[in-house]
């Protein structure tokens, strides 16, 4: 069956997936190459990156579950 929703939720799941790897990507990168580091712009950097993984994370979980709830109708 063709379904241009399919489709659509498909794709979005895909690049929901890489904005959290490259959220999970940065946040991980700051945590090796800052590992000593702690001032108060540090801090507040990784508050940045780590709200910008939660956020991304949770796309990618809205984004799979519509998908998979789409899926489910078809049948």
């Amino acid at each position: 069956m063709d379904c241009n929703e399919c489709y659509r939720l498909e794709r979005f799941v895909l690049e929901s997936l890489v904005f959290a790897d490259k959220a999970e990507t940065a946040l991980r990168c700051y945590l090796i190459t800052h590992e000593w580091s702690a001032s108060v712009s540090d801090v507040d950097e990784y508050h940045a990156l780590r709200a910008e993984q939660q956020r991304t994370t949770d796309e990618r979980h809205k984004a799979y579950m519509d998908f998979v709830n789409h899926k489910k109708a078809h049948q």
